[in-house]
């Protein structure tokens, strides 16, 4: 009998809440800003409030050094205030759809009885997952015409993208048994940034300065980095198709009873202008002028450029020191002669997972997320909790 009391309690605190929300939607009447530490206080008398992040390699905060950095660590303490809720975060890295739904993963998140779900999930799927792995591996190498074939074979691939799209089929019909459960739980599906430079009039500058730089080999430059505009193009076209894939999951569902607790949080557009940095130093080490003549000298000449962003959200990775034969042409100038002896260059910055910067975006973008609700609905109003609505969030 305690026991039936209790769990009354809760679900009359929550239709309350949910009534509130709905009457200041549905009358347009002010709902003045309340204390999220007061609404979790309330809730922590009736009991936990459970809220699971499901995902891969992003929410499980793929080499950062502190977990509560990830963006569920951060949208609990920032947003959803302990104690009153209880995290369970189940982002793991390498995880694919698939294998959220045949590992046990989706079992698991069904036995936890949510009232908040997060989902990440695709970006590991095969052949996506080259996007971050060999298509970053050759841009880094500055193999640009190989980074082409990589994300023009993804971008290709409408069969790993439609088998996705099956997945969050049955992942989202999950999420709405579970919702048959949890009358109050809302679902947010997360899309993901992309993490190279954006393709613009300033790369095309950066990268004719760049071959300047090295001005004995500038002809073989600008062939080689002029391709990489239709690499980061292919590669961003294969994030929106990522992303498009996921909101059309989602609205699958939103079109159905209670729609408006199946939310799509786009945080692509959020990460623009915090790419990661690729820092480019190209070095003509030993180029000999005049060769064969009187008046033979050698010299050297470097360059050095940031084609990426300076205030990056991505956790850089090691360094690229690959072996840059396409500047080593001899004998390429012949009046007057000139022989290019010995190359070099390094880039850094490059990275392929989120910061701490980045996973409070993340998080930020997470709760004031729209909704399908008129009048730009944030999620944590479903959630019942008061907070104006944030314009400028990740600004």
């Amino acid at each position: 009998m305690a026991d039936h009391l209790e769990r009354h309690k809760r679900n009359l605190f929550r239709r309350l809440a949910t009534v509130g929300a709905l009457a200041v939607l549905l009358t347009g009447a002010a709902w003045s800003p309340t204390s999220p530490g007061a609404v979790s206080s309330a809730q922590a008398a009736a009991g936990c409030r459970i809220y699971v992040g499901a995902g891969d390699d992003i929410p499980a905060g793929h080499d950062l050094n502190d977990d509560d950095k990830r963006y569920p660590d951060q949208l609990l303490k920032d947003h959803l205030i302990s104690p009153g809720w209880c995290l369970y975060n189940q982002g793991a890295n390498e995880q694919t759809s698939s294998k959220f739904i045949t590992d046990g993963g989706l079992a698991n998140a069904y036995n936890k009885r949510p009232d908040l779900i997060t989902i990440q999930l695709g970006e590991q799927n095969s052949p996506i997952v080259d996007l971050i792995k060999s298509c970053f591996d050759k841009i880094k190498k500055h193999d640009f015409s190989g980074a082409i074939g990589c994300a023009s074979a993804v971008l290709a691939n409408q069969t790993a993208f439609d088998d996705l799209k099956k997945n969050y089929t049955t992942i989202l019909q999950m999420t709405r048994i579970m919702q048959s459960q949890r009358p109050q739980l809302v679902t947010a599906v997360v899309g993901y940034p992309n993490p190279y430079p954006q393709v613009n009039a300033e790369l095309s500058g950066k990268i004719v300065q760049l071959c300047i730089g090295v001005i004995d080999a500038l002809q073989s430059c600008l062939q080689r980095w002029l391709q990489l505009p239709i690499a980061l193009t292919l590669i961003d076209q294969a994030f929106q198709k990522l992303n498009q894939t996921l909101k059309d999951s989602v609205a699958t569902f939103q079109q159905g009873p209670n729609g408006y607790r199946w939310v799509f949080v786009d945080v692509y557009p959020k990460f623009k202008g915090h790419e990661m940095k690729m820092d480019v130093t190209l070095k003509l080490d030993q180029v000999c002028h005049l060769c064969g003549t009187q008046g033979q000298y050698m010299d050297n000449h470097s360059s050095e450029k940031n084609l990426g962003t300076d205030d990056p959200w991505w956790i850089e990775g090691s360094t690229g020191r690959d072996f840059p034969d396409y500047l080593m042409i001899p004998s390429q100038i012949v009046a007057p002669p000139v022989v290019i002896i010995r190359v070099s260059q390094t880039t850094e910055g490059m990275g392929q997972w989120v910061d701490a910067d980045g996973m409070k975006c993340i998080s930020d973008a997470i709760w004031d997320a729209d909704t399908i609700l008129p009048g730009q609905t944030p999620l944590k109003w479903l959630l019942g909790y008061g907070e104006q609505r944030n314009e400028d969030v990740c600004e």
